[in-house]
């Protein structure tokens, strides 16, 4: 209820306190013992329309403050014990965000639901490259996390991107032959690990799937998870979502540990609607013949240069995040693997 409202029994009992009159700005005024005390008014027919707007202005803004942003701090409130003193005032000012989020300009929204929250903007990308120590990345739009859980637990984190690279045609969608995906990863494997030896990174191995690869047509979504293993031994969870719109897609990909596997899986469907494309930029809106169209469809996602591109940069992500040691930025072998992509 607005504060100064009246509902319910309330409001009879304050009709025949004020007796039916009209008092314009404020309302009658008695002393604790109940006898009426001097208060000025003015009825608001003898207030002229310019002098009454600021008024009203300046009473409705009492009503109107904002409430404070939920924040770390507010979910945490013991983390000064346990995050880097350098960082823990701007670890506790990360704002907290749930409900609907409008993102990229509005092309769609991410409608948090229960159970999770969101650090978008800045926040995800301070978290990403100097929390995480990544490389900054400003394509990054948002983390979705856990309810109770924090950047720097060894839970699950979702990152969110959003792509225009062209409309992706699902026609292929009933043919994906997903284990020749993985085979031919596979096969790239050798030539890319002496990339990341020349740049100082340790050596991935893609170990195989983890769960069941699909494209869902209700959803325009598709889903791969795989497992990796780097030079040491240490395995995590690269779990992805494609939610396909008329000029690209949103990216969601989960970065976790092995044994979160299921977990991950079993809630990826609520990460996906959470999604929600903005009319307009749905994949039912592509206008054939006007709009750009992205070459490689479906398969384009899970290979070639574009996936190995990706695949390195959520190599760091969760080496860094979850305690792996890395040598020196590789900006240069993004670029190229990039570079590759464009050019394919």
């Amino acid at each position: 209820m607005p504060r100064g409202g009246a509902t319910g029994s309330e409001a009879p009992r304050r009709a025949k306190a004020t007796g039916g009159r009209r008092f314009g700005l404020g309302g009658p005024v008695t002393s604790a013992l109940g006898f009426p005390r001097f208060q000025w008014r003015v009825p608001m027919s003898r207030i002229s329309p310019v002098a009454a707007s600021p008024i009203l202005a300046a009473a409705l803004c009492l009503f109107a403050l904002p409430m404070a942003a939920e924040t770390m701090k507010d979910m945490f409130p013991s983390y000064t014990d346990w995050v880097n003193p350098g960082m823990a005032d701007k670890f506790g000012a990360l704002e907290i965000h749930r409900g609907p989020q409008v993102m990229a300009a509005g092309e769609y929204t991410l409608q948090v639901g229960d159970g999770y929250y969101v650090l978008s903007g800045d926040d995800a990308r301070w978290v990403l490259a100097d929390l995480w120590q990544n490389l900054p990345d400003p394509d990054l739009q948002a983390l979705i996390f856990q309810d109770g859980t924090s950047p720097l637990d060894d839970a699950w984190a979702s990152t969110v991107y959003y792509y225009e690279d062209g409309h992706i045609s699902d026609e292929e969608a009933d043919q994906m032959d997903y284990q020749a995906i993985i085979t031919a990863r596979k096969a790239a494997e050798p030539e890319l690990n002496r990339q990341r030896r020349e740049a100082g990174l340790p050596e991935l191995t893609t170990i195989g799937l983890t769960g069941t690869p699909g494209y869902d047509r209700a959803s325009r979504s598709l889903t791969f998870s795989v497992l990796l293993q780097s030079a040491n031994g240490s395995q995590t969870l690269n779990a992805n979502a494609w939610v396909l719109s008329r000029h690209g897609y949103v990216n969601l990909n989960v970065l976790g540990l092995p044994e979160q596997a299921g977990d991950v899986n079993a809630r990826m469907p609520q990460l996906i609607g959470m999604v929600s494309l903005a009319d307009g930029n749905r994949y039912a809106d592509y206008a054939p013949g006007v709009d750009a169209v992205a070459e490689g469809g479906l398969s384009g996602l899970l290979g070639g240069g574009a996936a190995q591109a990706g695949l390195v940069l959520v190599a760091l992500t969760l080496l860094k995040k979850f305690g792996v040691v890395l040598a020196v930025p590789v900006i240069w072998l993004v670029k190229r693997l990039r570079g590759k992509s464009a050019g394919s």
